[in-house]
């Protein structure tokens, strides 16, 4: 993979994205494009808000755990019946 900046990378791909989207080299290292010696790109952020929120998101997920589970346990008996009602 090529080590390019923020600006140069927003230039090739004509677009205006912002630091944060991006994992940036801690060292100032030389752009391949420009000749520079800047911040390269390492790697783009991935699931930044997923992280950000998950304190809020978890006690969501482990209600709707619950009730799927018991769903599941409380529909088995008429599953099991039309299952050896066949």
């Amino acid at each position: 993979m090529s080590e390019i900046c923020l600006e140069c990378w927003n230039k090739i791909n004509q677009s205006n994205y912002k630091a944060y989207k991006y994992i940036l080299s801690k060292e100032k290292e030389l752009c391949e494009e420009c000749g520079q010696l800047k911040r390269i790109i390492v790697v783009e952020r991935k699931y930044y808000y997923i992280r950000k929120f998950q304190y809020v998101i978890f006690p969501f997920k482990n209600i709707f755990i619950f009730i799927y589970i018991l769903w599941r346990i409380l529909i088995f008996p008429y599953l099991f019946y039309k299952y050896h009602k066949r």
